[in-house]
């Protein structure tokens, strides 16, 4: 069947992947990015519980994924749940598409229904714009945040979730993980930021804030997920899918490492 536009995301534990896919995935990933190895694309897909895989829905050509890891984390006398995402790369022709969003505000709809008393908090790491932005304009409560300090508690959950992930290349000190030498970095072509996207306050800040995005390093971002913010995520994509659906056009979306 011919290739339709039309994106289609099924979630997929990683042990569940079969090769071909892998090495679509690697593909991909190769095209959108330098300073990668299949060897270290490999080490951390082997690290993520589950991939949510992104297909054509002609086709069937795979054309984006991104993957995930769901795990517990204590912090102080606390233990919560950290939803961390992974490399995300969607071919331009889907950006804008809901399939992806509404895929993953399942998954975390299913994790705090299983764990309704348990705090989850969504943690990324980012060099791209894009990819900060799907978390900031999704999740209000989000730090560090461009308009307010980030509160003590959630700077030191930070602090705590990088410790444990990152070791030496966490540096509290400026809020980035830099892991130096030739880091993978997304290409310049794709997703620059122009003078009219620095406009928006929230990318002057993410440039501001970690203005070696350019040579890889990543601003590390949490979000609190709690049921209202899950559930107003979902009706924002479900609207958004449906006003898709009459005016047949996409709006520009996600494509970067750390969603």
């Amino acid at each position: 069947m011919n290739a339709t536009g039309v994106l289609r995301v099924r979630a997929v534990p990683t042990p569940e992947l079969s090769s071909e896919t892998v090495s679509a995935m690697w593909q991909l990933y190769a095209d959108f990015y330098d300073h990668v190895t299949y060897e270290a694309f490999l080490r951390d897909l082997a690290e993520k519980t589950l991939v949510f895989v992104g297909t054509d829905a002609g086709s069937g050509e795979l054309v984006g994924f991104s993957t995930a890891l769901l795990y517990h984390h204590r912090y102080g006398a606390r233990r919560v749940g950290i939803y961390f995402s992974g490399d995300t790369i969607f071919r331009p022709r889907y950006w804008g598409q809901t399939a992806f969003h509404r895929a993953v505000t399942k998954q975390l709809l299913t994790w705090k229904l299983r764990h309704p008393l348990e705090p989850l908090y969504w943690h990324l790491i980012c060099s791209g714009f894009r990819t900060y932005l799907t978390l900031v304009r999704n999740f209000p409560a989000h730090w560090p945040h461009h308009e307010t300090p980030c509160p003590s508690w959630e700077r030191g959950l930070i602090d705590s979730i990088c410790q444990a992930r990152y070791h030496s290349a966490w540096h509290p000190e400026r809020g980035v993980v830099s892991f130096g030498g030739e880091q993978p970095v997304l290409k310049s072509a794709v997703a620059p930021i122009t003078p009219d996207v620095l406009a928006l306050p929230e990318v002057a800040f993410f440039v501001g804030a970690n203005p070696g995005y350019r040579q890889g390093d990543e601003l590390a971002m949490i979000a609190r997920v709690d049921a209202g913010a899950v559930l107003a995520m979902a009706v924002k994509w479900l609207r958004k899918g449906l006003g898709r659906g009459r005016a047949g056009v996409a709006t520009p979306a996600l494509a970067g490492r750390r969603v």
